[in-house]
């Protein structure tokens, strides 16, 4: 049994990670340059536009709101390895995130981390400083204060809502920011994410990292989404083939429809492109007449000419569709 304990905690404490570094991957998703769990300093690394590093320690405790008897042992572990990744990198700042409620173990200090708390060294009471200061007195070389702060992220049962709930609602307000209407949007990037960032923490090379783009563009495949036929392809599409392109080639529209240069050709072919027709017919009238240009992207065995032509036309028409949406999400986390 306690074996099985000790494994129930690592693949918990695991978990945390992950949803960890999505919350503070979403926090800084503007300046952000690439995300790494496991990384060469720390157990998440954020690196920046400016080439600087967000470090930060995961830890996590089972019972977080009865059991506070490792805390102070996740502090003084996690001061200590800060402390070392701040010696190998330019770090803007330097996270301990947990999910204790008192991660100082003091009575003093429990009213400030309540919730999704985030307090800087400074904002502390004497007595927690005097803590932190303790622990850093036996380290050499020990982190900048100025830079270190305590981050907790609520996380606990084996409720699903009640233990994801403040990821999801990062996830939420991340959405809302970018003014993207889309149902079912906030979990398919919950799910998604959490898988991504998962399989990168069990990548053994730690030079191996999730690029901006690798995390952004999946909105792109949601938010350019073909499952259902556009009113403006009905005229040139019978509904039923339209399905069956869909159905068989879904896979081949979405790794076009991730590929960032991909894009980026056919939205700057598109403002290029003359039409004499109104505004509103151009995105249909670009996909019918620029089809054949894009043919060297499309290598697929067994497909007909006229499948291949219809395949085409829907990626086209889908993109420069939803060009609008695109910028907009491009443009919010600055990609």
């Amino acid at each position: 049994m306690a074996k099985d304990r000790r494994a129930n905690a690592v693949v918990f404490g695991f978990d945390f990670q992950v949803n960890a570094a999505i919350v503070l991957m979403l926090e800084n998703i503007e300046d952000l340059k690439s995300l790494r769990l496991e990384g060469n300093y720390e157990d998440i690394e954020l690196e920046l536009a400016n080439n600087q590093y967000i470090l930060a320690q995961a830890k996590a405790v089972e019972r977080a709101s009865s059991d506070f008897n490792n805390v102070r042992a996740n502090l003084q572990k996690s001061l200590t390895s800060l402390s070392e990744g701040e010696k190998k990198v330019d770090a803007q700042k330097l996270i301990l995130i947990t999910n204790s409620p008192n991660p100082l173990r003091e009575k003093v200090s429990t009213n400030l981390f309540t919730g999704d708390a985030r307090r800087d060294f400074s904002s502390l009471p004497d007595s927690s400083q005097q803590i932190i200061n303790k622990y850093l007195d036996d380290i050499n070389k020990p982190l900048d204060l100025s830079k270190f702060m305590i981050q907790v992220l609520p996380f606990e049962t084996d409720n699903e809502l009640e233990r994801y709930k403040i990821v999801r609602r990062c996830i939420d307000d991340f959405i809302g920011d970018l003014n993207l209407n889309i149902v079912g949007l906030s979990k398919r990037l919950m799910n998604l994410w959490q898988n991504e960032v998962f399989i990168n923490g069990t990548k053994k090379d730690a030079d191996i990292k999730l690029q901006k783009a690798d995390i952004v563009w999946p909105i792109m495949v949601i938010a350019t989404d073909v499952e259902r036929c556009d009113d403006g392809l009905v005229d040139l599409f019978d509904p039923s083939t339209y399905d069956e392109i869909v159905r068989q080639y879904k896979s081949t529209i979405d790794s076009h429809c991730e590929r960032c240069e991909f894009f980026t050709k056919v939205l700057s072919d598109y403002n290029s492109f003359i039409c004499t027709k109104k505004p509103s017919e151009k995105p249909l009238a670009f996909a019918m007449e620029k089809w054949k240009s894009y043919l060297s992207e499309f290598q697929i065995d067994k497909i007909d000419t006229e499948t291949l032509q219809g395949l085409i036309q829907i990626i086209l028409y889908t993109i420069v569709r939803n060009r609008i949406t695109i910028d907009r999400i491009k443009r919010g986390v600055k990609l």
